[in-house]
């Protein structure tokens, strides 16, 4: 059956209108434009906003004023108010007191330092890596368990040192008695420690209180530092002679057991050497002087 060119035209719009109705059931769904934003409140002058942040602007300057200066300006400290806060007993190390001599030598510097680069004796602390303590071993010190504080604190001195640091021991009264092998440098192991336990029992009090040749033994190894412990006078000269021995100007820290009563000899010899004098006098109960 052959069709008309009118009923062609129309059967080809027919098919084109249908092909066009399934394309857009198959097309997705265009979303909804999303509503205009509102604009944002503006906060009216003098609001709580505003408020807050002036206050925010003003913090920094409140915490940079000092709580002690009303006048909000920072201010150095003089040398006499330093030199009053150091020796606050607030500050002091332990075993310390405030009438301790510090010539020279301030311990706050120590305790900045690493445990290895460090030693304390009888409250005072010296830097370095190397240690000789030079200890009375005369026969005064029997009074008031003079040499027993003595080695106890020297064992918790020397236990203390770490490696890489080094110690040395020398007992003096006429003469001077050095470790098993010495004078030597002897590192800061568990065998020289042990060492060290084992040879203090061998150590008795007796003789005179003699200790130029101890000091100059001492010296001759060139320490860091040396603590120097007695409770008695020295003989003449003896504060003349070690600062003539000491030519590199090594610290010797001075622990005064008897409390000065023996004399300003140890406190010579630290102010000499840039060294500090500490006076410890008392015993194993507690009592005695007290520590000027």
């Amino acid at each position: 059956m052959r069709l008309s060119h009118r009923s062609t035209v129309a059967l080809g719009l027919a098919l084109l209108v249908a092909a066009g109705g399934l394309a857009a059931q198959d097309a997705p769904a265009s979303k909804p434009a999303p509503p205009p934003a509102k604009p944002k409140a503006q906060p009216a002058p003098g609001g709580k906003a505003a408020k807050a942040k002036e206050k925010d602007k003003t913090r920094p300057q409140d915490k940079a004023k000092p709580k002690s200066d009303p006048s909000g300006e920072t201010r150095v400290l003089t040398k006499a108010e330093a030199e009053a806060r150091r020796r606050s007993p607030f500050l002091l190390p332990p075993g310390a007191s405030p009438g301790d001599q510090q010539p020279g030598y301030d311990v706050d510097d120590a305790r900045d330092e690493p445990p290895w680069r460090q030693a304390a004796f009888f409250g005072i602390r010296a830097r370095g890596r190397f240690f000789i303590y030079v200890v009375d071993q005369s026969g005064s010190m029997i009074d008031d368990d003079r040499l027993t504080r003595a080695t106890i604190e020297l064992r918790r001195s020397v236990f203390a040192l770490q490696s890489p640091q080094q110690f040395e021991v020398i007992f003096y009264n006429d003469e001077t008695t050095t470790m098993p092998g010495g004078p030597i440098s002897r590192p800061a192991d568990q065998h020289n420690k042990d060492l060290l336990t084992a040879w203090l029992r061998l150590i008795d009090p007796d003789g005179e209180t003699s200790p130029r040749r101890a000091i100059k033994q001492a010296l001759a190894l060139r320490p860091d530092a040396v603590f120097l412990l007695s409770d008695g006078e020295f003989p003449d000269g003896t504060v003349e002679a070690v600062a003539g021995a000491n030519t590199r100007n090594i610290p010797i820290h001075c622990i005064d057991l008897a409390g000065g009563l023996a004399g300003d000899h140890l406190q010579r010899i630290a102010h000499d050497s840039g060294g500090r004098y500490a006076s410890r006098p008392g015993n194993l109960q507690g009592g005695g002087v007290p520590a000027r």
